[in-house]
């Protein structure tokens, strides 16, 4: 079933989420850690302080996004008093840098060449195809096209906006709500590590923040450095079977080139 404009259109103009932030994430981590001595859960000031060997006060400015530049080891020292995941403790130490709109990595224009096209092409049994940080596909080959159906329709033409403006993507993902929550969570880790956050960003966001559940997951603060497991379920409408699949983001070998290359192949299938 093709999503109709209607289905893709936004209901109503809704404020659009917040670029990650280090004040804003550590309040986060501060207000849901099971260290701390409140009854009902979370720290206190007063507590985060304490184990750290800060002020209450240098915490509060810190959570106010006061400009104040912690060292690597307060940050380190902040995440052990939180117990925080591997995960959070590296979002830490990148946003300790984030600087969204001041010190953003320029990205270079998106060229997808005759050779970059026919080497997709020539890969008929994967799902295979160029996407760029933002998860805007670039190129796709006829099978991802096919099993990911609209995804490059020009409204689309992005992971994060197939994924809540296309009602397909609910019945091709079986597991729907996991794979959006990953793909959400992998999208803040990867625009703070790769300190990015300028206009491109600022529009998406912009565009996704009309979809409750996006803002729901974005604001969740949920992290992802890479996929939970290594195989997602995928329903192929066609057949009316559901694929295997296992699938990788891999950096294009190019040292110049952007462009990161989304391969897919069916686990279940017979070897060929």
């Amino acid at each position: 079933m093709a999503g109709s404009d209607n289905d893709r259109a936004p209901h109503a103009e809704q404020q659009p989420v917040e670029l990650p932030a280090l004040g804003r994430f550590l309040r986060q981590l501060r207000e849901r850690s099971v260290n701390g001595c409140r009854r009902g859960g979370g720290m206190s000031r007063m507590e985060l302080a304490t184990l750290t060997g800060h002020g209450a006060g240098y915490i509060a400015k810190l959570e106010q996004g006061d400009r104040v530049a912690p060292s690597t080891a307060a940050v380190d020292a902040l995440a052990d008093a939180l117990g925080c995941s591997p995960c959070q403790r590296q979002h830490l130490h990148d946003l300790r840098e984030y600087q969204p709109g001041a010190g953003d990595r320029v990205v270079p224009p998106h060229v997808i060449t005759t050779e970059n096209r026919a080497y997709v092409d020539t890969l008929t049994s994967a799902l295979a195809g160029f996407v760029d940080d933002a998860w805007n596909v670039l190129y796709a080959n006829a099978e991802y096209r096919r099993v990911y159906r609209h995804i490059t329709d020009p409204d689309i033409a992005n992971v994060l906006l197939w994924f809540f403006f296309v009602p397909d993507s609910r019945r091709i993902m079986v597991e729907w709500e996991q794979e959006a929550l990953l793909t959400v969570a992998w999208t803040r880790a990867l625009m703070v590590r790769n300190h990015l956050g300028g206009d491109q960003f600022k529009t998406l966001l912009d565009r996704l923040s009309q979809s409750p559940e996006f803002r729901e997951m974005w604001n969740s603060g949920d992290l992802a450095l890479g996929r939970h497991k290594a195989e997602m379920l995928v329903r192929d409408l066609d057949s009316h079977t559901v694929l295997n699949l296992r699938a990788q983001v891999l950096k294009w070998p190019e040292a110049s080139s952007p462009l990161q290359l989304y391969l897919a192949v069916d686990m279940n299938a017979p070897p060929t």
